[in-house]
């Protein structure tokens, strides 16, 4: 019997070596049809460089400067060590459980692949298995997790070929600061940290026990919740620790009746400006896109690759928005408490994101929730300028006094359709005054000549608003007279997004909103450069038209509150936007020089009950006030850009044509003249009488 289970293991152990055998020719054969996925040059930078250095504009400085703090240099819960760091009985710990036979490998262990395939052939496990400490290292650097045969054999061969490049011990070391220990630690130095309050030199043969069992799961063998599944594994690991010889039968014995003892620390959570934030993600999101870089690749290069970001930013505005959203004396407080804002202010001419803030109060983390580029909410009027009025100027459906009647077009569930926020009607209307007061009915209107399809494509392929939800995902989507003329989005988009879009105001030129200009490696060497979508969506007449119909919102319509243009003797113009119940406020205020955007809403949409008016008013009116007064970059000048083709004519504003004597007589008089200045592009628009009340005069019909 005893020859015959010989026999039998003799057989088995052949079969596996075969079958194992099998699977590295067939890997061969397959080998020019797979690429590797890990980038070696990225190894490194995964956890020994230093965080990317930012620079600013200063222009108090009239400089480039460093910003000081920009990136964490690391946390509680991920703290970089070396191999001079790590005990012997860590590295064993490790070794014994996950890859007994790593340094007599290379790579790839042929009997655990073997074994591993001849499970999976059979059915019994289709996870695979058998990846040594190599193979799960390039497992945990390319996020490449798919249990297929193709992934298994892409992660041969890139371990073999980093076999070849590194010592066994640098291996080792890359593997132990990059594994997921629960939790949210990476690598264990923080995880040492975290559950022990020790660092890696100081931890007992139980403790390196217990770190080694979280990684096989470290929801399942988590010490905190778990500790009686992690003890279970831990006694696993150090008896074959004993089995392998790396520790006496005493210790094992010891170590093994000593209970789960965690001492959890409190993490020091670090934290980083609005502007870091946005940033890091924008370079992320670019070495992914341009180098095919995992998200894992792309966020340890960043954080650990030595590298120089040149940012948009400008420091002292940034300053200002840092120190005013700090503050929370700057913002009301309703029966819900003090709602969420957010605010971003950009260089129109170029695209340049000068600062951001993203939320109220002093920031405490580092990659939160930043309600000015990762939120989306619906825009309420203030997306009218960019959905209604720029398309239907390009395409000649309005003038600056194009007349309407203000008046509800329907009756829906009984009652008047659209109603107008201010719930007033004012009968025979302008563009203009259409514009300054928000008027729902006329904004329906003219969606209904310019058409949804249009004012939609305007929007997303003109403007790039890629948040909105197009016509072919179904029936919820945004290509709705409720989202186009009546800001009522299905989920909205972004401040940022919104912000891009009236950068169309100045000269017609639409320019996608970017957080930097370069990316330097550690050897001084461009690895990036921003990419920015620059296009003319509006000819310069009907972007100076289109400004012109926005001044008149803080000239005399719902932002004319604003005290900025007085102050300084500058032009202003903007939109305001509420949306439906009071959810959300807006204000897209512009200066010659710059454009920012203000919101206003609760974290959880609801209503701001408690609070009137438009506080985000009196943001923007603060905030740059103050940045107008260090923003000074020559040459510049305090009135919007002009274009010779586009005049003023003084029109009626029941007809929109030119004023006569007779319209003097007719038109209602108070303090001011009943007539209107209007801006047209002579080249379009032929001036005519009033035909309206020279009818009147004549006896006609008004």
């Amino acid at each position: 019997m005893r020859k015959f289970s010989k026999i039998l293991c003799i057989i088995i152990s052949l079969l596996l070596l075969i079958t194992a055998s099998g699977v590295v020719a067939i890997g061969f054969w397959l080998y020019p049809y797979t690429h590797t996925t890990m980038d070696m040059s990225l190894l490194p930078h995964l956890y020994q460089g230093a965080p990317a250095k930012l620079y600013a504009m200063s222009c108090s400085q009239g400089q480039m400067i460093e910003v000081e703090d920009a990136l964490p240099s690391s946390t509680q819960k991920f703290i970089a060590v070396t191999y001079q760091d790590l005990p012997d009985t860590l590295t064993q710990a490790f070794i014994a459980i996950e890859d007994k036979r790593f340094f007599n490998h290379t790579g790839v262990d042929l009997w655990r692949t073997g074994r591993a395939c001849v499970n999976y052939l059979l059915g019994k496990d289709h996870t695979f298995g058998g990846s040594t400490i190599t193979q799960q290292l390039i497992k945990n650097l390319t996020s490449q997790s798919q249990r297929t045969p193709k992934r298994k054999i892409n992660e041969i061969f890139c371990a073999m070929d980093l076999e070849k490049h590194l010592h066994k011990q640098e291996i080792l070391e890359a593997y132990l600061n990059v594994i997921n220990l629960g939790n949210g630690c990476r690598g264990v130095g923080g995880a040492a940290m975290y559950y022990f309050g020790q660092s890696v030199s100081e931890l007992t043969l139980a403790q390196c026990a217990t770190l080694a069992a979280i990684t096989n799961n470290p929801s399942y063998y988590d010490p905190v919740a778990h500790p009686e599944h992690n003890m279970t594994r831990r006694n696993l690991i150090l008896e074959e620790m004993y089995r392998q010889g790396m520790i006496t039968q005493e210790a094992c014995t010891t170590a093994q009746n000593t209970p789960i003892q965690v001492s959890i620390q409190k993490e020091t959570i670090p934290s980083s400006s609005w502007y870091a934030d946005m940033v890091t993600q924008d370079v992320i999101r670019d070495l992914q896109i341009i180098y095919g870089y995992t998200q894992d690749e792309a966020t340890a290069l960043v954080y650990h690759g030595d590298l120089v970001i040149e940012t948009a930013m400008d420091k002292d505005l940034q300053n200002i928005l840092s120190a005013y959203y700090a503050d929370l004396s700057h913002f009301p407080t309703g029966e819900f408490g003090t709602p969420q804002s957010a605010m971003m202010i950009i260089n129109p001419y170029t695209g340049d994101i000068l600062a951001v803030a993203g939320a109220v109060g002093e920031k405490t983390g580092y990659r939160i929730q930043n309600f000015a580029t990762d939120t989306h909410r619906p825009l309420g009027s203030s997306i009218k300028p960019l959905s209604i009025y720029a398309p239907a100027l390009a395409q000649n459906i309005i003038d600056f006094a194009s007349v309407f009647e203000d008046q509800p077009i329907k009756e829906l569930k009984g009652m008047p359709w659209p109603k107008n926020a201010d719930g007033l009607y004012r009968g025979k209307t302008t563009v203009r005054d259409a514009v300054a007061y928000s008027t729902n009915t006329i904004a329906v209107q003219i969606l209904e000549k310019l058409g949804q399809d249009s004012s939609f494509d305007f929007l997303q392929n003109q403007l790039h608003m890629h948040s909105l939800i197009p016509p072919s995902a179904g029936q919820a989507n945004d290509a709705t007279v409720s989202s186009l003329a009546l800001g009522q989005q299905c989920y909205g988009v972004t401040l940022r997004e919104l912000l891009g879009g009236y950068t169309i105001c100045y000269e017609g030129i639409y320019r996608q909103p970017v957080s930097y200009h370069r990316v330097l490696n550690a050897s001084g060497e461009v690895i990036l450069t921003a990419s920015q979508e620059v296009s003319a969506v509006l000819s310069p007449e009907n972007a100076c038209i289109l400004t012109h119909l926005l001044e008149g919102v803080t000239q005399d319509g719902t932002a004319a509150s604003l005290t900025l243009g007085d102050k300084l003797g500058i032009s202003i113009a903007g939109k305001t936007g509420t949306t439906q119940n009071n959810c959300d406020r807006w204000f897209v205020g512009m200066t010659p020089r710059l454009v920012a955007a203000v919101w206003m809403g609760y974290e959880y949409p609801q209503e701001m009950r408690g609070i009137t008016g438009n506080p985000c008013l009196g943001i923007w009116d603060s905030v740059m006030l103050a940045s107008e007064n260090v923003y000074d970059r020559r040459p510049w000048t305090s009135t919007f850009p002009s274009h010779p083709d586009v005049v003023p004519l003084t029109v009626c504003p029941h007809s929109g044509q030119i004023a006569t004597s007779q319209c003097l007589e007719h038109l209602p008089h108070g303090d001011a003249s009943p007539l209107l200045t209007g801006w047209f592009d002579i080249k379009k628009f032929t001036p005519m009488d009033c035909p309206l009340h020279k009818q009147e005069a004549t006896g006609g019909e008004a």
